[in-house]
């Protein structure tokens, strides 16, 4: 069974809008706009979830340890010629 396309109602687009924000859901709003505030927030979630899994954090640690060691050396190297 295929669900009809409408567009929101007020109450709907506000919950929308706060979601993408990831300002809090407005308990004075209706059930429906609770249903998209929660589907919007769960996706967010879950593609946020998706960019960390293909990010590999270990290079990343690598690379940082490996670039502080050069400012390092290269602030030793500045100091030694004064």
């Amino acid at each position: 069974m295929q669900k009809q396309n409408r567009p929101l109602t007020y109450d709907e687009r506000k919950a929308a809008e706060a979601a993408f924000r990831g300002e809090p859901f407005d308990p004075q709003l209706s059930e429906s706009a609770r249903r998209v505030y929660l589907g919007i927030s769960s996706a967010m979630a879950n593609k946020r979830n998706e960019a960390f899994q293909d990010y590999d954090l270990t290079q990343t640690t690598v690379s940082a340890k490996c670039g502080s060691t050069e400012s390092q050396n290269r602030s030793r190297a500045k100091s030694s010629l004064w």
